[in-house]
């Protein structure tokens, strides 16, 4: 781990651009940046190291991490933009490789033309895919030697010295370039801590070698990376460091020892980015996030060939541009936000606590959240423009692998983070103090098998929308130990035949000894904390011989304070064309402001939109009705509902009478009533209720809860207008 990491670290930038980083920015301003790249990548170390004393890091490096983390959406955001990264960072080592033989040329009196240079950065490309491609094992031993060229070039270069240096050190530069342009110069230095990550699937021990090798090779590039520029600043002037790029030559005591660290250095850093990017398509190819082909590969290691091309591809592509100052930008983008996400994942799995989650390697959640704000702000300040792109890329990305909904699960950590938001918000609510104009529609629709009452389903998801939570119950009456595997098979069904139709509701299959009190039971234990049941949506019953058993269940469900909704299915009707909605307004039971919200509710969901909504009363006499339409009117203004106040006059005609006529022709009707006293027979009362309702569309029967404050929802003032 640490060999290929610190040998993708004191790569390219550190010989042909650490001289133009300190002159732009000054001996202060060159180490302010290597200590804010380090910031970052220690951070992101230590969450890679958390991570990997937990469970073992595969395949893909921190693809891996993220998507087993986040899961497969995040994991294909991050994933496909850093194998991009990860090719174009072997085109970024390889031109690097040809400045060195640019520089080495002119020191011979040959000069290279544009061409030529393109050839040169072509075939060394080629060679090194072709060494991956035949022994990956072969290139990460040669990484040994390499490391002993860079060791004796670190030397030459600090036992090296200029003859006249400048009288006093320039603490800040006289460069043109701005702090955040000279940082995304730097920053690919510093990515190199990837490149072992990306490595993970071939390692023996990934749990120790990982962290160990990671943090060690973050912490000696740091301390060079420190080094360097008071070397330079010392020895040169900052004009002279900006204009040379080839300054550490000219400085070093033996510049042959230059040659062989940097053609090492880029040479061994385009190898192990050609080892990285590969792995890293074909995890995401074996996750199904791209095509499998790129999954497959060749022999006992399972080398991934396709992959392999597919790098070459790319990265050819970037050599075409030649230049490293347009490639390292891109680089820097897409890394910062591969360490981003790498923060982030391993801070939420922290917060989240989940059981699973046991790091050998404690890290507090705050350094991960920091580190990865850090991230995303470096990104900002970077380019604010490519941080907009690259965060649409990803997001789109994301959305499309969600869109897919593919059955790849990771055991991620999306469940663990998603409970504890909810446990937090449970808490918080609990602490809030209940205000009845924040009252939400928390719905139990109690329907038996949604097969056979799919309108209770209809009006319990249009009902609630993303206003509040429904709940849909399945009741079995029975014996637990009989009825548990039934309970599984029909719960698995009905998620199965209407999760997608309808993916607001919450499915629950319960045993219950007796079908009434199970109700009750539901009602009132339904929810945590705060967050409970108000409302409670059945069929009306059909059975006379159950009239006393249901009355007393309604009775039981208001003294709970549940807030009722009876559902009358007009089976030849059914429900129309959704367009007009009556509502019997009474006054007298206190049912009104429920009655209004319900039909408001019902016009604001995609199925009922458009409704035309009229409220409808009673009356004995002309005066009466002036003022009624005076009242109903201004009920409708106060509480901003488009709907039209309607006022019958009785005659001799009785209620139920007038109820038909008028309502013949919509599509729904909503009734407010009163319950029996517990001393009054029940039914007798569901009698005249079905007298009333006998040839009225499909109806909802309504009785508002003493909870249920209506008037601070409807109203701006805590009265409705009088």
């Amino acid at each position: 781990m640490f060999t290929p990491s610190i040998l993708t670290i004191l790569g390219v930038i550190m010989y042909l651009r650490a001289g133009w980083v300190t002159g732009q920015v000054g001996a202060l301003g060159a180490i302010a940046i290597v200590m804010l790249a380090h910031l970052i990548t220690i951070a992101t170390g230590l969450s890679v190291s958390s991570i990997a004393t937990n469970r073992t890091v595969g395949a893909g490096g921190a693809y891996n991490i993220i998507s087993r983390s986040l899961g497969a959406p995040a994991g294909a955001a991050i994933g496909i933009p850093l194998f991009l990264a990860q090719a174009l960072s072997v085109a970024f080592y390889v031109v690097g490789f040809t400045e060195s033989i640019i520089l080495f040329c002119k020191g011979i009196d040959i000069e290279l033309s544009r061409t030529a240079c393109t050839l040169i950065s072509s075939v060394s490309l080629a060679a090194l895919v072709v060494l991956s491609g035949r022994s990956a094992a072969l290139a990460i031993k040669a990484q040994y030697i390499i490391m002993g060229a860079i060791v004796l070039s670190l030397v030459a270069m600090f036992t090296g010295g200029s003859d006249k240096p400048p009288e006093t050190i320039d603490w800040f530069g006289q460069g043109t370039e701005s702090f955040s342009v000279v940082f995304a110069v730097f920053f690919p230095a510093v990515t190199g801590i990837m490149a072992g990550v990306g490595m993970s699937g071939d390692l023996k021990n990934p749990r120790t070698d990982l962290p160990r090798g990671t943090m060690a090779a973050i912490l000696v590039g740091m301390v060079v990376y420190v080094a360097l520029p008071l070397w330079l600043a010392s020895n040169v002037s900052s004009d002279e460091l900006v204009a040379n790029h080839y300054i550490v030559w000219d400085l070093a005591t033996i510049p042959a020892l230059i040659f062989i660290g940097v053609w090492g250095a880029t040479l061994s850093s385009a190898l192990g980015s050609i080892l990285t990017a590969p792995r890293t398509l074909q995890a995401l190819a074996n996750d199904g996030l791209v095509p499998r082909l790129f999954g497959r590969g060749r022999g006992e290691a399972n080398e991934p060939i396709l992959g392999l091309v597919a790098t070459f591809v790319l990265a050819q592509a970037a050599v075409l541009l030649g230049s490293l100052d347009i490639i390292a930008p891109i680089l820097t983008m897409f890394f910062l936000a591969t360490y981003g996400l790498t923060n982030l994942a391993c801070g939420l799995e922290r917060w989240a606590a989940s059981p699973s989650f046991r790091p050998a390697y404690q890290l507090p959640a705050i350094i991960s959240l920091l580190g990865a704000l850090a991230c995303f702000y470096v990104m900002s300040i970077i380019h604010l423009g490519a941080m907009i792109v690259a965060m649409v890329i990803c997001a789109g990305i994301f959305l499309v692998v969600e869109h897919r909904n593919l059955d790849t699960t990771f055991g991620d950590a999306r469940h663990g983070i998603w409970s504890a938001l909810v446990r937090s918000a449970l808490f918080r609510l609990r602490r809030a103090s209940f205000h009845p104009g924040n009252w939400r529609p928390n719905l139990v629709v109690l329907g038996g098998d949604p097969q056979d009452r799919p309108w209770l389903l209809h009006f319990g998801s249009s009902i609630v929308q993303d206003r509040g939570i429904v709940s849909y119950f399945h009741l079995l009456e029975g014996d637990v130990r009989e009825l548990a595997e039934s309970r599984k098979t029909l719960l698995a069904t009905m998620e199965g035949a209407f999760s997608e139709r309808v993916p607001s509701v919450f499915f629950r299959v319960e045993i219950v000894d007796e079908l009434y009190r199970g109700v009750v039971i539901v009602a009132q234990s339904y929810g945590v904390g705060s967050l409970e049941a108000n409302a409670i949506m059945l069929g009306w019953p059909t059975n006379r011989s159950n009239y006393d058993r249901y009355g007393a269940m309604l009775r039981d469900l208001v003294d709970l304070d549940r807030s009722l909704f009876l559902v009358r299915f007009d089976p030849e009707r059914r429900l129309g064309n959704r367009k007009r909605i009556h509502i019997w307004w009474g006054g007298l039971k206190g049912n009104g402001g429920l009655m209004l919200l319900l039909a408001y509710l019902l016009t604001a969901s995609d199925k009922w939109r458009g409704a035309e909504v009229d409220v409808i009363t009673v009356v004995e006499g002309e005066s009466a009705k002036e003022a009624a339409e005076q009242s109903i009117g201004e009920v409708l203004r106060a509480a901003h509902l488009d709907a039209k106040p309607k006022v019958l006059l009785r005659g001799k005609r009785t209620i139920p009478k007038i109820m038909r006529e008028q309502s013949v022709e919509a599509d729904l009707a909503i009734l407010g009533i009163g319950l029996p006293e517990p001393e009054e027979a029940a039914a007798p009362f569901f009698q005249r209720i079905e007298l009333m309702l006998a040839e009225l569309p499909t109806t909802i029967v309504v009785h508002s809860a003493r909870n249920f404050a209506g008037e601070p929802v409807l109203f701006d003032a805590e009265e409705p207008p009088a």
